[in-house]
């Protein structure tokens, strides 16, 4: 059953360039599966939470941040609250979602990991990553690669390479959109594109 959306226009802050593309598929996927959606959408990169500061232009309008919840949700919130408090935003034309979910601690990775089509490619990393914990024992200078890396691996399983500025991998093949996990962040986007009518 559609849904009958029409915003006039939403602005999105994102930390870095993989978010904002995560973000462009989720939402041309949500307007393919339900063609009454109509958005205008404005996405701007911080390039990290310290950043907040240096975007005057969220001063103005209606805003959504979404950025990753990391290792403590409860701080993150926090900390990015404090940031538009300095700036004297007010939380009412603010709406913030941290990822993966909102409710746990992790980043955009984690959400991605668990949307994945194919899973028995990130079982590959995890054989990996074991078997490498084990010859960590023996040879210090071996380190466990950042989490990130998993999500990389399994995108470069389908021909992923390291974008420049104006290169975009189309994930959507790879990911299941229809994926319970997505739920908030679904109903975040949908709350906000109503309200923005």
């Amino acid at each position: 059953m559609a849904m009958s959306l029409e915003a006039k226009e939403i602005n999105i802050l994102v930390e870095g360039k993989t978010d904002k593309d995560f973000l462009e598929l989720y939402l041309k996927y949500l307007q393919a599966v339900s063609p009454d959606i109509q958005i205008k959408l404005k996405i701007d990169v911080s390039n990290g939470k310290d950043s907040i500061h240096n975007m005057q232009q969220i001063k103005k309008g209606k805003w959504l941040i979404i950025f990753d919840a990391d290792n403590d949700i409860q701080t993150s919130k926090i900390d990015i609250e404090k940031q538009l408090d300095d700036l004297e935003i007010s939380l009412d034309n603010i709406k913030i979602f941290l990822l993966p979910n909102n409710n746990d601690s992790g980043n955009l990775e984690t959400l991605i990991e668990n949307i994945v089509k194919y899973k028995e490619i990130l079982c590959c990393f995890d054989s990996y990553e074991y078997c490498l914990s084990k010859n960590m024992i023996g040879n210090k200078n071996f380190r466990t690669p950042a989490k990130k890396t998993k999500v990389f691996a399994y995108m470069s399983s389908f021909g992923y390479k390291n974008p420049t500025k104006e290169d975009q991998f189309d994930l959507s093949p790879y990911i299941n959109f229809n994926s319970n996990y997505l739920k908030e962040l679904k109903e975040f986007l949908i709350s906000a594109f109503k309200e923005n009518k």
